[in-house]
Protein backbone atom coordinates (compact mmCIF):
# COMPACT_ATOMS: atom_id res chain seq x y z
CA UNK A 1 0.00 0.00 0.00
CA UNK A 2 1.39 3.41 -0.94
CA UNK A 3 0.30 6.18 1.44
CA UNK A 4 -0.57 9.59 0.08
CA UNK A 5 0.99 12.58 1.78
CA UNK A 6 -1.17 15.71 1.96
CA UNK A 7 -3.45 14.44 -0.78
CA UNK A 8 -7.09 14.31 0.40
CA UNK A 9 -9.42 12.05 -1.45
CA UNK A 10 -12.91 10.68 -1.02
CA UNK A 11 -13.31 6.96 -0.54
CA UNK A 12 -15.81 4.55 0.91
CA UNK A 13 -15.23 2.51 3.98
CA UNK A 14 -16.09 -0.89 2.61
CA UNK A 15 -18.79 -2.82 4.37
CA UNK A 16 -15.81 -4.30 6.16
CA UNK A 17 -15.47 -7.76 7.53
CA UNK A 18 -15.03 -5.87 10.81
CA UNK A 19 -17.98 -3.49 10.60
CA UNK A 20 -19.34 -5.05 13.76
CA UNK A 21 -16.66 -6.23 16.17
CA UNK A 22 -17.96 -8.06 19.20
CA UNK A 23 -16.43 -7.25 22.57
CA UNK A 24 -15.55 -10.44 24.44
CA UNK A 25 -14.42 -9.11 27.79
CA UNK A 26 -13.29 -6.03 29.67
CA UNK A 27 -9.61 -6.24 30.41
CA UNK A 28 -8.34 -3.13 28.67
CA UNK A 29 -5.63 -0.64 29.49
CA UNK A 30 -5.52 3.12 29.27
CA UNK A 31 -4.82 4.66 25.86
CA UNK A 32 -1.21 5.36 25.10
CA UNK A 33 -0.58 9.06 24.63
CA UNK A 34 3.03 9.01 23.47
CA UNK A 35 5.04 6.77 21.16
CA UNK A 36 7.04 3.91 22.59
CA UNK A 37 10.45 4.75 24.10
CA UNK A 38 13.37 4.76 21.68
CA UNK A 39 15.98 3.52 24.15
CA UNK A 40 19.20 2.27 22.61
CA UNK A 41 20.00 0.12 25.61
CA UNK A 42 18.98 -3.54 25.79
CA UNK A 43 16.61 -4.45 28.60
CA UNK A 44 17.76 -6.79 31.34
CA UNK A 45 14.76 -8.64 32.67
CA UNK A 46 13.89 -11.63 34.76
CA UNK A 47 11.16 -14.10 33.78
CA UNK A 48 7.83 -13.76 35.52
CA UNK A 49 7.47 -17.14 37.18
CA UNK A 50 8.60 -20.73 37.40
CA UNK A 51 6.79 -23.98 38.06
CA UNK A 52 7.53 -27.34 39.63
CA UNK A 53 10.14 -29.69 38.11
CA UNK A 54 9.33 -32.04 35.26
CA UNK A 55 11.13 -35.31 34.54
CA UNK A 56 12.43 -34.86 30.99
CA UNK A 57 15.98 -33.46 30.75
CA UNK A 58 16.86 -31.12 27.93
CA UNK A 59 19.96 -31.83 25.86
CA UNK A 60 22.29 -28.92 25.03
CA UNK A 61 23.76 -28.66 21.56
CA UNK A 62 27.40 -29.80 21.36
CA UNK A 63 28.56 -27.36 18.71
CA UNK A 64 31.37 -24.85 18.74
CA UNK A 65 31.00 -21.32 17.50
CA UNK A 66 30.19 -21.42 13.81
CA UNK A 67 31.08 -17.83 13.01
CA UNK A 68 28.91 -14.91 12.03
CA UNK A 69 25.70 -15.71 10.20
CA UNK A 70 22.63 -13.88 9.00
CA UNK A 71 19.19 -13.31 10.45
CA UNK A 72 16.12 -13.00 8.23
CA UNK A 73 12.47 -12.36 9.01
CA UNK A 74 9.62 -12.81 6.56
CA UNK A 75 6.39 -10.85 6.48
CA UNK A 76 3.68 -9.74 4.11
CA UNK A 77 5.94 -7.01 2.76
CA UNK A 78 9.07 -9.00 1.89
CA UNK A 79 12.23 -10.26 3.57
CA UNK A 80 14.27 -8.23 6.09
CA UNK A 81 17.74 -9.52 6.96
CA UNK A 82 20.64 -8.52 9.19
CA UNK A 83 24.08 -9.43 7.81
CA UNK A 84 27.61 -8.04 8.09
CA UNK A 85 26.39 -4.89 6.32
CA UNK A 86 23.50 -4.28 8.70
CA UNK A 87 19.87 -4.29 7.60
CA UNK A 88 18.89 -5.38 4.08
CA UNK A 89 15.34 -5.58 2.76
CA UNK A 90 14.39 -7.70 -0.26
CA UNK A 91 11.12 -7.32 -2.16
CA UNK A 92 9.79 -8.26 -5.58
CA UNK A 93 10.72 -4.75 -6.71
CA UNK A 94 14.39 -4.60 -5.68
CA UNK A 95 15.43 -8.26 -5.94
CA UNK A 96 14.58 -11.60 -7.54
CA UNK A 97 12.27 -12.48 -4.67
CA UNK A 98 9.20 -13.58 -6.65
CA UNK A 99 6.56 -12.50 -4.13
CA UNK A 100 6.38 -10.31 -1.03
CA UNK A 101 3.88 -12.47 0.85
CA UNK A 102 6.12 -14.83 2.82
CA UNK A 103 4.82 -17.54 5.13
CA UNK A 104 7.56 -19.89 6.37
CA UNK A 105 11.34 -20.26 6.34
CA UNK A 106 14.02 -22.81 7.24
CA UNK A 107 17.80 -23.12 7.22
CA UNK A 108 18.97 -25.93 4.94
CA UNK A 109 21.97 -28.19 5.72
CA UNK A 110 24.00 -26.40 3.02
CA UNK A 111 23.36 -23.03 4.69
CA UNK A 112 20.79 -21.77 2.20
CA UNK A 113 17.47 -20.42 3.36
CA UNK A 114 14.30 -22.07 2.05
CA UNK A 115 11.38 -19.64 1.98
CA UNK A 116 7.74 -20.43 1.26
CA UNK A 117 5.82 -17.59 -0.35
CA UNK A 118 2.22 -17.29 -1.43
CA UNK A 119 2.77 -19.03 -4.76
CA UNK A 120 5.80 -21.29 -4.25
CA UNK A 121 9.27 -21.75 -2.77
CA UNK A 122 12.51 -19.86 -3.22
CA UNK A 123 16.07 -20.55 -2.01
CA UNK A 124 18.21 -17.68 -0.74
CA UNK A 125 21.98 -17.89 -0.19
CA UNK A 126 22.27 -14.46 1.39
CA UNK A 127 22.84 -12.76 -1.94
CA UNK A 128 20.74 -14.32 -4.70
CA UNK A 129 17.37 -16.04 -4.97
CA UNK A 130 16.69 -19.30 -6.78
CA UNK A 131 13.09 -20.00 -7.68
CA UNK A 132 11.91 -23.59 -7.24
CA UNK A 133 9.44 -24.72 -9.93
CA UNK A 134 5.89 -24.10 -8.81
CA UNK A 135 3.21 -26.73 -8.41
CA UNK A 136 -0.54 -26.61 -7.97
CA UNK A 137 -0.47 -29.64 -5.68
CA UNK A 138 -0.84 -27.56 -2.54
CA UNK A 139 -2.20 -24.34 -1.11
CA UNK A 140 -1.75 -22.42 2.14
CA UNK A 141 1.92 -23.11 3.00
CA UNK A 142 2.42 -23.53 6.77
CA UNK A 143 5.92 -24.91 7.36
CA UNK A 144 9.06 -25.74 5.40
CA UNK A 145 12.16 -27.89 5.91
CA UNK A 146 15.18 -29.22 3.99
CA UNK A 147 16.84 -32.63 3.96
CA UNK A 148 20.53 -33.41 3.48
CA UNK A 149 19.95 -34.63 -0.07
CA UNK A 150 18.77 -31.25 -1.27
CA UNK A 151 15.09 -32.06 -0.94
CA UNK A 152 12.61 -29.42 0.21
CA UNK A 153 9.59 -30.37 2.32
CA UNK A 154 6.54 -28.16 2.56
CA UNK A 155 3.68 -28.60 5.04
CA UNK A 156 0.40 -27.22 3.80
CA UNK A 157 -3.35 -27.61 3.94
CA UNK A 158 -4.31 -31.20 3.13
CA UNK A 159 -0.81 -32.69 3.24
CA UNK A 160 2.93 -32.35 2.86
CA UNK A 161 4.91 -32.09 -0.38
CA UNK A 162 8.53 -32.82 -1.22
CA UNK A 163 10.57 -31.29 -4.03
CA UNK A 164 13.47 -33.49 -5.15
CA UNK A 165 15.18 -34.35 -8.45
CA UNK A 166 13.24 -31.64 -10.24
CA UNK A 167 9.75 -32.74 -9.30
CA UNK A 168 7.17 -32.46 -6.55
CA UNK A 169 5.64 -35.41 -4.69
CA UNK A 170 2.63 -34.85 -2.44
CA UNK A 171 1.54 -37.01 0.48
CA UNK A 172 -2.09 -36.43 1.38
CA UNK A 173 -3.37 -35.78 4.88
CA UNK A 174 -4.89 -39.28 4.86
CA UNK A 175 -1.33 -40.65 5.21
CA UNK A 176 -0.61 -38.48 8.24
CA UNK A 177 -3.54 -39.55 10.45
CA UNK A 178 -6.55 -41.84 10.38
CA UNK A 179 -9.92 -42.42 12.03
CA UNK A 180 -11.11 -39.71 14.37
CA UNK A 181 -7.67 -38.08 14.24
CA UNK A 182 -7.81 -37.61 10.48
CA UNK A 183 -7.88 -33.96 9.40
CA UNK A 184 -6.55 -31.64 6.74
CA UNK A 185 -4.79 -29.15 9.04
CA UNK A 186 -1.07 -29.80 8.53
CA UNK A 187 0.98 -27.27 10.50
CA UNK A 188 4.69 -27.97 10.26
CA UNK A 189 7.51 -30.17 8.99
CA UNK A 190 11.01 -30.71 10.40
CA UNK A 191 13.86 -32.84 9.06
CA UNK A 192 16.14 -34.50 11.62
CA UNK A 193 19.90 -35.01 11.18
CA UNK A 194 19.29 -38.76 10.74
CA UNK A 195 17.04 -38.04 7.75
CA UNK A 196 13.71 -38.72 9.44
CA UNK A 197 11.00 -36.29 8.44
CA UNK A 198 8.51 -35.26 11.12
CA UNK A 199 5.17 -33.72 10.19
CA UNK A 200 2.65 -32.18 12.57
CA UNK A 201 -1.10 -32.08 12.00
CA UNK A 202 -3.64 -30.72 14.43
CA UNK A 203 -4.32 -34.23 15.75
CA UNK A 204 -1.19 -36.29 15.01
CA UNK A 205 2.56 -36.49 14.49
CA UNK A 206 3.76 -38.48 11.49
CA UNK A 207 7.31 -39.69 10.77
CA UNK A 208 8.62 -40.48 7.27
CA UNK A 209 11.50 -42.96 6.93
CA UNK A 210 12.45 -45.42 4.18
CA UNK A 211 9.57 -44.25 2.01
CA UNK A 212 7.00 -45.13 4.68
CA UNK A 213 4.96 -43.18 7.21
CA UNK A 214 4.60 -44.01 10.90
CA UNK A 215 1.67 -42.22 12.51
CA UNK A 216 1.34 -41.27 16.18
CA UNK A 217 -2.14 -40.26 17.29
CA UNK A 218 -4.74 -41.12 19.91
CA UNK A 219 -4.44 -44.86 20.51
CA UNK A 220 -1.16 -45.03 18.56
CA UNK A 221 1.54 -43.57 20.76
CA UNK A 222 -0.73 -41.17 22.63
CA UNK A 223 -3.16 -42.32 25.28
CA UNK A 224 -5.60 -39.53 24.63
CA UNK A 225 -6.51 -37.01 21.97
CA UNK A 226 -4.11 -34.17 21.30
CA UNK A 227 -4.63 -30.82 19.61
CA UNK A 228 -1.17 -29.93 18.36
CA UNK A 229 0.01 -26.51 17.24
CA UNK A 230 3.82 -26.42 16.94
CA UNK A 231 6.78 -28.74 16.28
CA UNK A 232 10.55 -28.49 16.81
CA UNK A 233 13.62 -30.75 16.93
CA UNK A 234 16.39 -30.50 19.50
CA UNK A 235 20.12 -30.99 18.88
CA UNK A 236 19.79 -34.76 18.98
CA UNK A 237 16.84 -34.89 16.62
CA UNK A 238 14.19 -35.48 19.27
CA UNK A 239 10.84 -34.06 18.16
CA UNK A 240 8.92 -31.84 20.57
CA UNK A 241 5.22 -31.34 19.80
CA UNK A 242 3.36 -28.57 21.63
CA UNK A 243 -0.35 -28.81 22.27
CA UNK A 244 -3.07 -27.13 24.29
CA UNK A 245 -2.05 -28.66 27.65
CA UNK A 246 1.72 -28.98 27.36
CA UNK A 247 4.27 -30.71 25.18
CA UNK A 248 5.24 -34.25 24.16
CA UNK A 249 8.78 -35.38 23.38
CA UNK A 250 9.71 -38.56 21.50
CA UNK A 251 12.69 -40.65 22.62
CA UNK A 252 13.60 -44.34 22.51
CA UNK A 253 10.44 -45.22 20.63
CA UNK A 254 7.94 -43.61 22.99
CA UNK A 255 6.36 -40.25 23.74
CA UNK A 256 6.69 -38.58 27.13
CA UNK A 257 4.17 -35.93 28.10
CA UNK A 258 5.04 -32.78 30.03
CA UNK A 259 1.89 -31.09 31.30
CA UNK A 260 1.54 -27.32 31.67
CA UNK A 261 -1.58 -26.30 33.54
CA UNK A 262 -1.79 -22.72 32.26
CA UNK A 263 -0.27 -23.30 28.84
CA UNK A 264 -2.68 -22.07 26.17
CA UNK A 265 -2.62 -21.51 22.43
CA UNK A 266 0.96 -22.45 21.52
CA UNK A 267 1.91 -20.80 18.23
CA UNK A 268 5.63 -21.53 17.82
CA UNK A 269 8.35 -23.76 19.21
CA UNK A 270 12.16 -23.90 19.13
CA UNK A 271 15.09 -25.36 21.06
CA UNK A 272 18.05 -23.10 21.87
CA UNK A 273 21.77 -23.95 22.05
CA UNK A 274 21.42 -24.77 25.76
CA UNK A 275 18.71 -27.30 25.00
CA UNK A 276 15.98 -25.14 26.53
CA UNK A 277 12.62 -25.40 24.80
CA UNK A 278 10.87 -22.13 23.93
CA UNK A 279 7.09 -22.02 23.51
CA UNK A 280 5.57 -18.99 21.81
CA UNK A 281 1.89 -18.34 22.48
CA UNK A 282 -0.96 -16.39 20.95
CA UNK A 283 -1.47 -14.04 23.87
CA UNK A 284 0.76 -15.03 26.84
CA UNK A 285 4.25 -14.27 25.56
CA UNK A 286 6.87 -17.02 25.60
CA UNK A 287 7.47 -19.89 28.05
CA UNK A 288 10.88 -21.50 28.49
CA UNK A 289 11.37 -25.07 29.75
CA UNK A 290 14.87 -25.96 30.96
CA UNK A 291 14.15 -29.61 31.72
CA UNK A 292 13.09 -28.90 35.29
CA UNK A 293 11.19 -25.63 35.48
CA UNK A 294 9.09 -23.30 33.37
CA UNK A 295 9.71 -19.56 33.07
CA UNK A 296 7.67 -16.91 31.26
CA UNK A 297 8.60 -13.69 29.46
CA UNK A 298 5.90 -11.30 28.29
CA UNK A 299 4.68 -7.73 28.19
CA UNK A 300 4.07 -7.68 31.93
CA UNK A 301 7.71 -8.47 32.63
CA UNK A 302 8.69 -5.67 30.20
CA UNK A 303 10.84 -8.12 28.29
CA UNK A 304 8.73 -8.16 25.12
CA UNK A 305 6.73 -5.66 23.08
CA UNK A 306 4.08 -8.20 22.09
CA UNK A 307 2.55 -11.26 23.72
CA UNK A 308 1.86 -12.86 20.33
CA UNK A 309 4.96 -14.93 19.48
CA UNK A 310 4.65 -16.13 15.91
CA UNK A 311 8.09 -17.67 15.32
CA UNK A 312 11.22 -18.56 17.31
CA UNK A 313 14.80 -19.38 16.25
CA UNK A 314 17.98 -20.02 18.18
CA UNK A 315 21.49 -19.36 16.88
CA UNK A 316 24.62 -21.38 17.66
CA UNK A 317 25.96 -18.45 19.69
CA UNK A 318 23.24 -18.98 22.30
CA UNK A 319 20.87 -16.16 21.42
CA UNK A 320 17.14 -16.65 20.85
CA UNK A 321 15.19 -14.60 18.30
CA UNK A 322 11.44 -14.08 18.55
CA UNK A 323 9.34 -12.96 15.60
CA UNK A 324 6.19 -11.38 17.00
CA UNK A 325 3.20 -9.49 15.67
CA UNK A 326 4.92 -6.33 16.92
CA UNK A 327 8.63 -6.53 16.27
CA UNK A 328 11.71 -8.73 16.39
CA UNK A 329 13.03 -9.46 19.90
CA UNK A 330 16.39 -11.06 20.69
CA UNK A 331 17.56 -12.52 24.01
CA UNK A 332 21.24 -13.12 24.75
CA UNK A 333 20.69 -14.97 28.02
CA UNK A 334 20.54 -11.82 30.13
CA UNK A 335 19.22 -8.92 28.06
CA UNK A 336 16.33 -8.35 25.68
CA UNK A 337 16.36 -6.02 22.70
CA UNK A 338 13.50 -5.37 20.30
CA UNK A 339 13.76 -4.06 16.74
CA UNK A 340 10.75 -2.18 15.39
CA UNK A 341 10.08 -0.19 12.25
CA UNK A 342 10.37 2.90 14.46
CA UNK A 343 13.91 2.14 15.66
CA UNK A 344 15.46 0.16 12.82
CA UNK A 345 15.21 -0.70 9.12
CA UNK A 346 12.87 -3.61 9.83
CA UNK A 347 10.36 -3.55 6.96
CA UNK A 348 7.34 -4.77 8.92
CA UNK A 349 6.55 -5.20 12.61
CA UNK A 350 4.15 -8.07 11.89
CA UNK A 351 6.53 -11.01 11.40
CA UNK A 352 5.55 -14.37 9.90
CA UNK A 353 8.81 -16.24 10.56
CA UNK A 354 12.36 -15.77 11.77
CA UNK A 355 15.39 -17.84 10.69
CA UNK A 356 19.05 -17.50 11.63
CA UNK A 357 22.27 -19.16 10.49
CA UNK A 358 25.41 -19.97 12.50
CA UNK A 359 26.05 -17.58 15.41
CA UNK A 360 23.76 -15.00 13.89
CA UNK A 361 24.75 -11.42 13.05
CA UNK A 362 26.12 -8.58 15.12
CA UNK A 363 23.26 -6.41 16.35
CA UNK A 364 22.93 -3.11 14.48
CA UNK A 365 22.51 0.06 16.51
CA UNK A 366 18.98 1.27 17.13
CA UNK A 367 17.80 4.40 15.33
CA UNK A 368 15.73 7.39 16.42
CA UNK A 369 13.13 8.14 13.76
CA UNK A 370 10.92 11.19 13.51
CA UNK A 371 7.27 10.58 14.36
CA UNK A 372 4.39 11.21 11.97
CA UNK A 373 0.75 12.22 12.05
CA UNK A 374 -2.60 11.07 10.68
CA UNK A 375 -5.73 13.08 9.85
CA UNK A 376 -9.07 12.27 8.28
CA UNK A 377 -12.81 12.86 8.25
CA UNK A 378 -15.58 10.29 8.72
CA UNK A 379 -19.13 10.66 7.42
CA UNK A 380 -22.20 8.53 7.95
CA UNK A 381 -24.02 6.84 5.09
CA UNK A 382 -26.38 9.82 4.73
CA UNK A 383 -23.45 12.18 4.29
CA UNK A 384 -23.64 13.82 7.70
CA UNK A 385 -20.49 13.85 9.86
CA UNK A 386 -19.80 11.11 12.40
CA UNK A 387 -19.39 13.54 15.28
CA UNK A 388 -17.83 12.93 18.69
CA UNK A 389 -16.99 9.32 17.87
CA UNK A 390 -14.02 7.45 19.25
CA UNK A 391 -11.26 6.62 16.76
CA UNK A 392 -8.29 4.38 17.55
CA UNK A 393 -5.12 3.25 15.84
CA UNK A 394 -3.12 0.19 16.92
CA UNK A 395 -0.28 -1.99 15.69
CA UNK A 396 -1.67 -5.53 15.60
CA UNK A 397 -4.42 -6.77 13.33
CA UNK A 398 -7.86 -7.19 14.86
CA UNK A 399 -9.98 -10.26 14.30
CA UNK A 400 -13.74 -10.52 14.50
CA UNK A 401 -13.53 -10.27 18.29
CA UNK A 402 -11.48 -8.29 20.76
CA UNK A 403 -10.88 -8.68 24.48
CA UNK A 404 -10.30 -5.21 25.89
CA UNK A 405 -12.65 -2.31 26.50
CA UNK A 406 -12.16 -1.30 22.87
CA UNK A 407 -10.63 -3.03 19.82
CA UNK A 408 -7.18 -1.53 20.46
CA UNK A 409 -7.05 -1.14 24.24
CA UNK A 410 -5.32 -4.47 24.94
CA UNK A 411 -2.62 -3.97 22.31
CA UNK A 412 1.06 -3.21 22.99
CA UNK A 413 0.76 0.26 21.44
CA UNK A 414 -2.30 2.28 20.51
CA UNK A 415 -3.58 5.85 20.38
CA UNK A 416 -7.14 7.07 20.87
CA UNK A 417 -8.90 10.28 19.90
CA UNK A 418 -12.38 11.60 19.08
CA UNK A 419 -13.91 13.17 16.00
CA UNK A 420 -15.06 16.77 16.20
CA UNK A 421 -18.45 18.18 15.19
CA UNK A 422 -17.43 17.88 11.52
CA UNK A 423 -16.30 14.28 11.84
CA UNK A 424 -12.62 15.21 11.60
CA UNK A 425 -9.95 13.41 13.63
CA UNK A 426 -6.18 13.63 14.01
CA UNK A 427 -3.33 11.76 15.65
CA UNK A 428 0.11 13.18 16.42
CA UNK A 429 3.44 11.66 17.47
CA UNK A 430 2.89 8.39 15.63
CA UNK A 431 5.91 6.04 15.46
CA UNK A 432 6.78 4.49 12.11
CA UNK A 433 4.60 1.41 11.67
CA UNK A 434 1.66 -0.16 9.91
CA UNK A 435 -1.52 0.67 11.78
CA UNK A 436 -5.08 -0.62 12.01
CA UNK A 437 -7.63 2.20 12.30
CA UNK A 438 -11.08 1.72 13.84
CA UNK A 439 -13.98 4.02 14.64
CA UNK A 440 -16.99 3.60 16.90
CA UNK A 441 -20.32 3.96 15.13
CA UNK A 442 -23.55 5.39 16.48
CA UNK A 443 -24.89 1.98 17.52
CA UNK A 444 -21.78 1.22 19.60
CA UNK A 445 -20.20 -1.20 17.15
CA UNK A 446 -16.79 -0.59 15.59
CA UNK A 447 -15.85 -0.18 11.93
CA UNK A 448 -12.36 -0.76 10.58
CA UNK A 449 -11.18 2.00 8.28
CA UNK A 450 -9.22 1.34 5.13
CA UNK A 451 -8.50 3.20 1.92
CA UNK A 452 -7.57 0.29 -0.34
CA UNK A 453 -8.69 -3.24 -1.15
CA UNK A 454 -6.29 -6.18 -1.03
CA UNK A 455 -4.49 -8.65 1.22
CA UNK A 456 -2.96 -5.96 3.45
CA UNK A 457 -5.70 -3.36 3.03
CA UNK A 458 -6.52 -3.42 6.74
CA UNK A 459 -3.21 -1.72 7.55
CA UNK A 460 -2.07 1.84 6.90
CA UNK A 461 1.63 2.70 6.77
CA UNK A 462 2.77 5.82 8.63
CA UNK A 463 6.36 6.53 7.69
CA UNK A 464 8.93 8.55 9.62
CA UNK A 465 7.98 12.26 9.60
CA UNK A 466 4.98 11.67 7.36
CA UNK A 467 1.77 13.70 7.61
CA UNK A 468 -0.80 11.23 6.27
CA UNK A 469 -4.23 12.49 5.26
CA UNK A 470 -6.85 9.76 5.02
CA UNK A 471 -9.25 12.13 3.28
CA UNK A 472 -13.00 11.74 3.71
CA UNK A 473 -14.38 8.28 4.33
CA UNK A 474 -18.04 7.35 4.36
CA UNK A 475 -19.53 4.58 6.46
CA UNK A 476 -21.83 2.27 4.56
CA UNK A 477 -24.82 0.55 6.12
Amino acid sequence: MKPTTFHPFSLLILSLVFVSLACQGLTGTQPASTPEPQSTEPQQQQPLATEAPAQVPVEPATVDSQGMGILCVGSGTGLSCINEGGWQTYTDENSELPNNYLYAGAVCPDGQLAIAHISGVVLFDGTTFQQIPETDAYSSPEGIGCDSNGGIWLAHFQGVSRYADGQWTTYGADQLASGDSANELVYDVEVAPDGKVWVLTSRSVAMFENDAWTVFQEGQGFGESRFFNALALDANGRPWAAHSTGVDVFENGAWTSIEKSDFTSPESLAVDAKGQVWFGTLSDGVYVFDGNTWAQHNLASEALRSNHIVSIAGDSGGRVWLGTSYGLSVFDGANWQTFLMSNSSLADNDIEFVIVTKDGPALPALEEKETGSLTGTIKKADGSPLAEARVEICVETIGSTFYGDTPCSDQPFFLSTQTDANGAFSFENIPTAYFVIVAETEDGSWAQLTDEFGITSERTLIQAGEQYDFGTLTLEN
